[in-house]
């Protein structure tokens, strides 16, 4: 190619992305972008966002697990119509943190708070003769009510102690599911009150990999908090079949394949991605050594970064937008341009990993820091960076399930939808918005490592964006919000359906972002925001507490 043609090439991409940056590419002309004044009315904002929600599903579905704003309609997730606690206890938390925080809502947030605790003790039971996900379970209900216990007991409200109980009785039950597994390795689900263990009932009933991976934050608190080791033993009893039979380091780079074989412990299929069934394996490597402070952890959370770098990483183009593609067919498969908004939790892991929670400032000048750490710092603000354009280019503001990047080979498909840049194209099939936070949980993060305001307006501007176009004035003149069946038409196709992490990620770390004195060096978050405290490491050590195994190769 002639060099005139590669500058030509050039400068329309750096055009393109600049036309973009200012907003005046595509069906959304922005004339203002939306400005916020101070970080205590943003957070007013958020309350009232919260309170709203909360205000209707408690005027007509309160106690159940899934409710539909536009209708009214709602039902309880297992079979047997038993509640779970999926909005009220996935809550929690979420109110606890504005009720420590707010100027003016101070007392709704404290009647909430308390009727929830009420209801916890009086109604909700774990004795139910139906089968629940393990992993879902776990990650919204053992860690609601292990967040709940922390931030009671902290805050002096009520009785903690309810939620600790609760937190023990539902442990108990979900691990049965590991008894007699030779592997390690639980089933999907496991009937709470029978203690059956129920294989997953597709792929040949492989278990996801990231779900049996994203127990151990749970688990492992509860040992801490109770003495018990049973159940933090139970927890770490997975990895030894998931990476000496399958020689995760060595021949997969540390990359896992989305599904394994709860039996043999051995992989199903090649599929590798950091999107669904993927996600969390990696995000609990991590966060498993920012918990303990045990080596391991990070040096397999190391591994698999290095595994990411090589075989995930990609540009789009004409931009240049840094994304984490996927390898369907094995490392040694062609890439994949597509994308989850799934995936954009990694920005926020990436800063974390590099920076343990300290300031960007403090952290280069520790002792740990060195090149590699540096890469991935650069890694976590350019990653974070492209999932904010996933929402900046769409009509809407509003990030769709999947995007997949023009890479110059991928076709883009009939009645696909491609972005003012031409860096990436949606689907028909995945044009939908189900107010996910994974992108404003990387912004957090990254305006708590730099405090760069940059941040805080991206942020500022998602938040914009739901309140203008996934909200609904319903009859009774309520304002409500749902997800969303097309973020790109405007107006926005709604559906009647209100996320249970809504509330419990969405608008947490939207608030937590215009908090102004988040220590992240003292709090670890699970996969569904639920923050548990860091373990004092003595205490650990005379609770003999600590990892009881190693792969049989680590290769850093």
């Amino acid at each position: 190619m002639r060099s005139d043609n590669i500058l030509k090439i050039w400068l329309l991409g750096a055009i393109s992305t600049a036309l973009v940056a200012i907003g005046y590419l595509g069906k959304q002309k922005w004339t203002t972008v939306p400005q916020y004044g101070t970080a205590e009315s943003v957070r007013n904002e958020i309350e009232e966002a919260f309170l709203e929600s909360w205000r209707d599903y408690e005027d007509y579905a309160w106690g159940y697990d899934v409710y539909g704003p536009l209708s009214h309609s709602h039902r309880n997730m297992p079979r047997s119509g038993d509640p779970l606690g999926w909005i009220t206890i996935d809550a929690l938390d979420t109110m606890l943190l504005m009720f420590n925080k707010t100027t003016s809502n101070r007392a709704e947030f404290l009647k909430g708070i308390l009727e929830i605790q009420v209801w916890t003790a009086n109604e909700l039971n774990y004795n139910i003769d139906a089968e629940v996900n393990i992993f879902e379970t776990t990650i919204r209900m053992l860690g609601g009510l292990l967040s709940a216990y922390h931030y009671t007991k902290q805050l002096k409200i009520g009785n903690p102690e309810i939620y600790l109980n609760k937190s023990i009785d539902l442990c108990d039950r979900l691990a049965i599911a590991f008894k007699d597994r030779e592997s390690g390795i639980p089933f999907s689900s496991v009937n709470l009150q029978t203690g059956e263990a129920i294989r997953n009932h597709v792929n040949e009933g492989a278990s996801s990999t990231a779900e049996f991976t994203t127990l151990q934050l749970e688990f492992k608190y509860l040992s801490y908090l109770t003495g018990n080791a049973t159940y933090w033993n139970l927890a770490e009893n997975v990895y030894p079949a998931l990476y000496d039979t399958n020689d995760l380091l060595s021949r997969y780079r540390g990359l896992a394949p989305i599904y394994t074989q709860p039996d043999s412990g051995l992989f199903h299929g090649q599929n590798i991605r950091f999107g669904s069934r993927g996600d969390s394996f990696y995000e609990y490597l991590l966060k498993q050594y920012l918990q303990s402070h045990e080596k391991i952890y990070y040096d397999l959370y190391r591994e698999s970064m290095e595994g990411m770098k090589k075989y995930l990483i990609a540009k789009s183009i004409p931009s240049g937008f840094t994304y984490i593609g996927e390898r369907p067919y094995g490392l040694q498969g062609a890439l994949d341009p597509k994308m989850d908004h799934l995936v954009c939790f990694m920005g926020g892991l990436l800063g974390m990993g590099a920076t343990e929670g300290l300031s960007i400032k403090k952290a280069r000048k520790q002792s740990f820091w060195d090149s590699t750490r540096e890469e991935d710092w650069k890694l976590a603000q350019e990653l974070t960076h492209t999932c904010y354009q996933m929402y900046r280019q769409i009509p809407s503001g509003l990030s769709p399930e999947i995007v997949v990047f023009n890479d110059g080979i991928t076709k883009i498909p009939p009645h696909a939808w491609s972005s003012p840049s031409g860096d990436f194209f949606v689907k028909p099939a995945d044009k939908h918005n189900l107010q996910r936070p994974e992108t404003v949980e990387s912004i957090m993060f990254l305006y708590h490592l730099t405090k760069d305001e940059k941040y805080r307006q991206w942020g500022y501007e998602i938040l914009s964006s739901f309140k203008e176009h996934t909200s609904v004035v319903t009859p009774d003149s309520r304002n409500v919000f749902v997800s969303l069946g097309d973020c790109i038409s405007l107006p926005t196709h709604k559906r009647d359906n209100m996320e249970s992490f809504w509330l419990a990620e969405t608008l947490k770390y939207l608030y937590l972002l215009f908090e102004d004195d988040l220590d992240l060096t003292s709090i670890v978050f699970n996969t569904e925001a639920h923050p548990f405290p860091v373990f004092d490491l003595e205490r650990l050590d005379e609770m003999h507490l600590k990892t009881n195994w190693s792969p049989s190769v680590v290769r850093l």
